[in-house]
């Protein structure tokens, strides 16, 4: 039952109250002024008797003078208020702190009737009637699940829950403890709520107020609201006093199979269809129900709009007769002296309608004891029933098997993990969406995902794959790999990248191996950096900035090869070649040729200087023994004297004296 003020239970029962009607549609609020009429059906129970696990959506039908029509899918929540304009101060004999009135309208707090979505729309005239259902018809999409079975039953609905938008109130309880085995295949969301709730020993509804409630059935449940006489029109009992001392749950509707707990007859069990089910959640549930009990009944109420579907109501029937008629032994009569019976039923299903005033039809049905024990088929049900039973039909499940005359036979586990498909064509097994044996008989092509095992497998023609994993491979004898990983090939070709730590050849890392060769294009250190890279022009040397700084290499038009050195900046700064007749060193600045450490630095053969280049920082004393030299030749110069003999002569005039003779010279 929603809850309601003290003034609005007050007035609710008033002969003379008048009610207020609006509907909030779209966010836009319209009035009487422009509603017509409007119905709410409600149903806890779709059957001829009481359900456990049910999740109906409610139904509002309603008609609206507009002039354009609202779009689909709309929100629609109606509302009803009581008129308090006839009301004095003197009436209002009410605690203040729970009052809720609104100063302005003069009337009670707004009720909301429940929040629905436009599903279709009819015109005549001038009046639209949409046909609108609550939040639960959102449901009705299959569930497709993302945990991890086995999983609690709660995880599973707080998952349906979080995908729909749902919110429910405290009133949803699951038993920790309850689980469900795999994931639910083939079921709507809508169903595997219901059957949660079942488990549960409850029923499904939204809310007034848009929210999810449980309503949970129990043996011995005080009514939520009393009924006298003048709160309604008319009553009629449509069966006994029904009342429940056996259970029976079917957990598989294929081959009929059933947990039950309890006792008694066909008119005393309770069937319900379940199956998530097990002996133990039958047995607590036949703990809540055993013994429940409800009139069946129809009433015709004057309307009482915060009754919900399932509440357990209360109310009095005037029984009484006169002494003369009643013909009844004194010990069987149970008639109060006043002559009124009190009883209660559940509300199973409920329609409102208002139009100007409000009705309210209240309904409890259930099925009489003959038809408990006798269910007559007719000759046309009993040749359906074994058709049913003989046939397979397309898309439905048996045991994870399905027929279909797009996919041919569909195996398929509960939880979606894994699905087969076979038809003449095709043969599609996938995993977890993924397909791991694709089978394209058209096109002779198998496709396998997976690991191919096998003790003496033997394959021919051409094997194409992307990894062999495990064992050894033999080829031959040309071709193998064993286990643990050393290839022996006697030639191969690469198009892609190589990668290795260590490749051996030649006589690198002491192996002799004769004929080994790596031919390609280039062969480098690193992609970039530091490194070195052979290519058919040579080897080059790169620093960490990605610069030359040596190159060996042949020029083949001038017919030298050599080394070409670089500094920092990629200046070349000389180079060492050679030639057919001469090794040259050059530098194209300056040229250092020298030792460290005091070495000695060796010079054979004859040495020419070319060009007039002088020679400097060269000193006497840096050459060996060229200053002793020197000073014994200055001593012997420093001390030489010789005789000039140059002749007498008198220059041819024999006037002239003669002039001439031995003369010695004086040291220098």
């Amino acid at each position: 039952m929603y809850p309601i003020s003290p003034i609005f239970a007050d007035y609710i029962k008033r002969h003379d109250r008048q009610f207020i009607v609006k509907a909030v549609i779209d966010g836009t609020e319209y009035t009487s002024a422009q509603i017509i009429d409007f119905s709410i059906e409600n149903v806890m129970a779709g059957g001829e008797e009481l359900e456990i696990g049910t999740a109906i959506p409610s139904i509002l039908t309603i008609n609206l003078r507009l002039p354009d029509p609202i779009r689909a899918n709309a929100k629609v929540v109606p509302h009803l208020s009581l008129s308090l304009e006839g009301m004095s101060w003197m009436d209002a004999e009410y605690p203040w702190e729970s009052m809720n009135i609104p100063w302005v309208a003069g009337a009670t707090e707004w009720l909301p009737l429940g929040e629905f979505y436009i599903d279709t729309r009819e015109k005549i005239n001038n009046v639209w009637t949409y046909t609108c259902y609550d939040k639960l018809i959102t449901a009705d999409v299959p569930y497709i699940s993302q945990l991890s079975y086995p999983t609690t039953q709660k995880a599973v609905f707080d998952e349906i829950c979080n995908r729909l938008g749902f919110t429910y109130d405290s009133s949803v309880v699951i038993n920790p403890a309850y689980q469900i085995q795999a994931g639910p295949a083939g079921y709507t969301c809508r169903q595997v709520l219901a059957y949660i709730a079942g488990a549960n020993s409850a029923s499904i509804f939204m809310g007034k107020d848009g929210v999810m409630r449980f309503k949970r059935f129990s043996a011995g449940a005080p009514a939520v609201y009393e009924m006298t006489t003048a709160d309604y029109i008319r009553v009629k009992q449509t069966n006994p006093v029904k009342t429940f001392t056996r259970i029976v749950v079917t957990y598989n509707t294929e081959d009929g199979l059933i947990y039950e707990a309890g006792s008694g007859d066909e008119n005393h069990t309770l069937y319900v269809e379940n199956p998530f089910m097990t002996q133990a959640e039958v047995n607590a549930m036949y703990v809540a129900l055993n013994g429940l009990t409800y009139l069946p009944l129809t009433m015709d109420s004057r309307g009482y709009p915060h009754l919900d579907q399932g509440d357990v109501i209360g109310f009095e029937q005037r029984e009484g007769g006169s002494w003369i008629d009643t013909n009844i032994p004194w010990q069987e009569m149970n008639i109060p002296w006043d002559g009124i019976m009190r009883y209660t039923s559940f509300i199973l299903r409920q329609t409102y309608s208002f139009k100007g005033g409000l009705t309210h039809k209240i309904e409890a049905p259930s099925q009489s004891e003959q038809q408990s024990e006798f269910q007559l088929e007719g000759s046309l049900t009993q040749q359906v029933n074994r058709l049913n039973q003989g046939s397979v039909k397309f898309d439905k499940s048996y045991y994870g098997i399905t027929h279909s005359r797009t996919e041919g036979i569909v195996v398929e586990r509960e939880d979606h993990l894994s699905r087969l498909q076979l038809n003449s064509d095709v043969m599609d097994w996938k995993v977890e969406n993924q397909s791991v044996l694709y089978l394209d008989a058209r096109a002779k092509k198998l496709k396998f995902a997976g690991t191919l095992e096998g003790v003496d497998g033997r394959f021919t023609g051409t094997v194409e794959g992307g990894m062999i994993i495990g064992g050894s491979i033999q080829i031959g004898s040309a071709f193998s790999v064993n286990n643990a990983g050393h290839m022996i090939a006697v030639g191969a070709e690469f198009s892609g990248t190589i990668s290795a730590s260590v490749i051996t050849g030649g006589q690198i890392n002491g192996t002799n191996i004769t004929g080994a060769d790596i031919l390609g294009g280039r062969i480098r250190t690193a992609t970039s950096g530091d490194r070195i890279e052979l290519d058919p022009d040579g080897f080059k040397f790169y620093d960490s900035g990605n610069r030359v700084r040596v190159a060996l290499g042949t020029n083949q038009v001038a017919g030298i090869s050599g080394h070409t050195y670089y500094n920092s900046s990629g200046q070349s700064m000389g180079l060492i070649y050679s030639s057919s007749s001469e090794l040259a060193v050059i530098g194209n600045r300056d040229l250092r040729v020298g030792t460290n450490s005091g070495g000695i630095t060796y010079l054979q053969g004859s040495i020419q200087f070319t060009n007039g280049t002088a020679v400097s920082g060269l000193s006497i004393s840096s050459i060996s023994g060229l200053q002793a030299e020197l000073n014994s030749i200055r001593s012997l110069i420093s001390n030489h004297t010789h005789t000039v003999n140059i002749g007498t002569h008198n220059h041819g005039n024999s006037q002239n004296q003669n002039w001439g003779g031995t003369f010695t010279t004086s040291t220098p």
